[in-house]
């Protein structure tokens, strides 16, 4: 019985024992880590510490992205009504004390507390006047958040500086009411606005880059989260000092471009200009590399946006249909969503065209480097060419006879081109089409690179390499035709194009640098130099029609492509220019498209030449490339009229005399007190009138001076006691007229001397 009862009780014990030494084991070695954790979340608090994000810097030391500390007003709209029910609880209790209090002091005392405790419901009220004009937000929308119950944290308004989040934090302290308060932040800053944006891209709300150079460069330009780990008391609170751990926040890297902000702006100041004379379906485009290392100074697009403000419509005509739709419709959403990704989109990288005739500058080359053709073999024109059961038309209607390939170039002869690629063969044009780069992406550090649409090398049959041989089969992107049109003037060699030089950390010190990068040659020194000599008389043989600047040496080739493959009729076009100097020693090259511009003029001669004009004429003298004056081109050179003011009367007129301008003084003072012009460009043998008191000078009405050629043009305004300023490549050629655009208007009044600006152009077009 002893036995059986010893038995009853051992057993349970012994697997209670059993158990108990399990469930030990299982917590403390097996769940081990689960348990270590969950004490962890429940005795340590962590916080992240944001690192910086990086700083991105132009070529010359400009900021043109970096990070800065603002606010995020929020509120809890659960505490803040808790706040506002004790308030009105609080008034409930001076109310009744008020009714049942016959002490006057203590009636006084309450009655002030009362006045000063203001109702849950007028507190609302005036918080929400507050914020909606301190935030300038719609106050409907402000006092949604603050009464939305269904949330605990809702944003009112994101990205406020300091000054703003102080005067919150004052009024609700003013108010004695909590559940909104204004968390620090990094938001990111473009200091130069719109410049440079489809480059460098913008950032996400969670500071995550999401275009250009910020998402491209994004590992190096966020930078490594530090924490915080202090141990909390059973109430939550923070333990002393010997609890806590810290791990630092390592701060983004420095992005340094290649980018120079004074080039860019040049570029892009003449992009606006051409744009808005032009307008353009499908915006406009422009890069300016470095053709020895394939450094990408500057590239626009033309429109674009703010990076500050990356959510506002910037092309009018989608924001005024925005502007005709409900919000809240799908149809406003998709129309809001298709704008963004246009205006955010580098139309330089992302964006293909059919290059049109620039591209005969590879057909040609490739020629010349297989001894296909020679410099002296001719090609006719006949104004067309028939191939297989195909008629190529040239682009003029004149015949251009029989040319050379000189010849061929500066007339932009469709058929001749084609001769040229058929004598050079299928086989071997397309070799030299992978050899220029066309069939890859270039590997330029930036994101969204579009891939070309190239004809299989099995598809090229006689007609497809007819059409190939003047840009017109295969579509390429803008950073692809630069580079390759590098290789053809800086000797023979294909290069990656680079956006970003260096990046550095915080001390200065170099992480990681681009060094140029040679991908092979693809002609050689020779054919390199022959082209380049070509691409010059391109320019000197029809000025007007080409990036000719008086006192440099500039080659260069416009290209009109028709747009097949969306208008079969072939009436739309993109305009196209591009263009290096100086011709001996090529340090710039300059790309400037247009996507299907309207109005009458669509030729790239006509309409992108102008612009690679006025941003030659900027850049070179800014890159220290300085004109050298031929005879020839000193007959019509035209002088800077100096500043005069303040000089004595016959130093004023020593000065100038001694530039071969003529004077004339009005007043009988000793020294100039004003002076017409003065630092326009006249030309030589212009008058210009030193005021030497305050005696009125007279006024005279401009004449109109648009189809005048430049010498009608300066007789008609000598006549008036006026001078002439002539601008465009066309200045200097003879039977150029003037266009319509003439600084002052006919008509008005101007002082006598004053000059007159105009842009002269050829009345014919002599290429594409």
């Amino acid at each position: 019985m002893k036995r059986r009862l010893n038995l009853l009780l051992i057993i349970p014990f012994g697997v209670m024992a059993v158990y108990i030494i399990y469930s030990v084991l299982k917590v403390s070695v097996l769940e081990g880590g689960y348990w270590k954790a969950l004490a962890n979340s429940q005795q340590l608090q962590s916080t992240v510490v944001s690192a910086s994000r990086g700083t991105i810097y132009d070529a010359t030391g400009s900021v043109l992205a970096q990070s800065a500390t603002v606010y995020n007003v929020y509120c809890d709209p659960v505490m803040l009504k808790e706040h506002m029910d004790k308030k009105d609880k609080n008034r409930a209790e001076l109310e009744e004390l008020l009714k049942t209090e016959k002490n006057e002091s203590k009636l006084n005392e309450y009655r002030a507390k009362l006045e000063k405790n203001q109702p849950g419901s007028k507190i609302l009220d005036e918080l929400v006047t507050f914020l909606s004009q301190k935030l300038a937000t719609d106050t409907a929308q402000v006092r949604s958040a603050l009464t939305d119950e269904k949330s605990r944290y809702k944003i009112i308004k994101r990205n406020v500086d300091k000054s703003v989040a102080d005067a919150v934090e004052k009024k609700l302290t003013e108010l004695s009411v909590d559940g909104v308060r204004c968390e620090p932040t990094t938001n990111r800053v473009y200091p130069q606005n719109s410049l440079a944006a489809n480059v460098i891209g913008h950032t996400s709300f969670e500071g995550d880059g999401i275009y250009g150079i910020e998402s491209y460069y994004n590992e190096y330009l966020s930078g490594v989260d530090g924490r915080i780990v202090t141990a909390k008391d059973g109430d939550g609170n923070e333990i002393p000092y010997r609890y806590k751990q810290e791990y630092s926040a390592q701060n983004g890297y420095s992005i340094n471009l290649n980018i120079d902000s004074n080039i860019q702006y040049i570029l892009e100041k003449a992009l606006k200009d051409g744009v808005a004379q032009h307008k353009p379906k499908y915006r406009a485009t422009g890069i300016i590399m470095d053709p020895k290392t394939a450094k990408v100074l500057a590239m626009a697009t033309e429109y674009s946006y703010d990076p500050n403000d990356p959510g506002k419509v910037t092309d009018k005509a989608s924001a005024q249909k925005l502007a005709g739709l409900d919000e809240n419709s799908e149809e406003y959403k998709k129309q809001q969503l298709d704008a963004w990704s246009t205006q955010w989109k580098n139309k330089a990288v992302s964006e293909i065209y059919f290059p049109g005739s620039v591209f005969k500058t590879f057909t040609g080359s490739a020629a010349l480097e297989e001894n296909a053709i020679t410099l002296e073999d001719v090609f006719s024109c006949n104004t067309q060419i028939k191939v297989a059961d195909t008629s190529f038309h040239c682009w003029s209607f004149v015949d251009h006879g029989s040319q050379n390939l000189q010849k061929a170039m500066i007339n932009s002869c469709n058929p001749a081109f084609v001769q040229i690629g058929l004598t050079l063969g299928a086989e071997k044009f397309y070799k030299y089409l992978e050899a220029f780069g066309f069939t890859d992406l270039t590997g330029i550090d930036l994101p969204g690179e579009s891939m070309s649409i190239t004809i299989a090398k099995d598809k090229i049959g006689p007609v497809e390499l007819a059409s190939s041989s003047f840009g017109q089969t295969n579509k390429v992107t803008a950073i692809q035709m630069i580079t390759a049109f590098s290789s053809v003037i800086n000797g023979g060699d294909l290069l990656t194009p680079q956006v970003v030089n260096t990046v550095t950390d915080e001390n200065g010190n170099i992480v990681k640098k681009n060094e140029p990068v040679k991908k092979r040659q693809v002609i050689s020194q020779k054919t390199s130099q022959e082209m380049r000599n070509i691409l010059e008389k391109v320019v000197t043989e029809a000025k007007s029609s080409n990036c000719y600047i008086q006192g440099y040496r500039i080659g260069g080739k416009s290209g009109t492509s028709q747009k097949i493959d969306e208008n079969a009729a072939g009436n739309t076009y993109v305009a196209s220019y591009c263009a290096f100097a100086p011709v001996d020693d090529p340090q710039v090259v300059v790309l400037i498209l247009v996507d299907e511009p309207t109005g009458d003029q669509y030729y790239g001669s006509q309409v992108a030449a102008p612009i690679s004009v006025k941003v030659m004429t900027e850049l070179l003298p800014y890159m220290e490339i300085f004109p050298q004056y031929t005879e020839e081109e000193r007959k019509t050179l035209q002088v800077t009229v100096p500043n005069v003011q303040t000089y004595k009367l016959e130093s004023a007129k020593k000065t100038l005399e001694n530039l071969g301008l003529k004077v004339k003084v009005v007043g009988s003072g000793s020294s100039v007190v004003k002076q017409y012009p003065t630092g326009a460009a006249i030309d030589n043998g212009g008058t210009v009138v030193l005021c030497t008191d305050d005696t009125k000078l007279e006024m005279v009405t401009v004449p109109s001076i648009a189809g005048l050629t430049r010498q009608q043009a300066k007789e008609l305004l000598e006549s008036y006691g006026l001078n002439l300023t002539a601008q465009g490549a066309g200045a200097s050629e003879t039977g150029a007229i003037a266009r319509g655009d003439q600084q002052a208007t006919a008509g008005k009044s101007v002082p006598v001397g004053t000059a007159i600006s105009v842009t002269f152009a050829s009345s014919t077009v002599s290429s594409q």
